[in-house]
């Protein structure tokens, strides 16, 4: 296998990796905001839990796609 193939590789793990962060994160901030009687509710956490996953997300996708010359 080449040094190429190698980086690509370990780029797209890192964008994998990200991606799931940031959908747990996503997920955990929405329950935090939706449910009711949450103990966090109110706290700002679920708002900011989801635009951290929205930015892991977004890190994610330009990670994934990001073509190296």
């Amino acid at each position: 296998m080449s040094e190429e193939g190698k980086t690509t590789d370990n780029r797209k793990m890192h964008a994998i990796i990200l991606s799931v962060l940031g959908i747990i994160a996503v997920i955990i901030g929405a329950a935090i905001v939706i449910i009711p009687h949450a103990p966090m509710r109110g706290s700002g956490l679920g708002t900011g839990l989801i635009v951290i996953g929205v930015v892991l997300l977004i890190i994610a996708l330009l990670r994934f796609t990001y073509k190296r010359t």
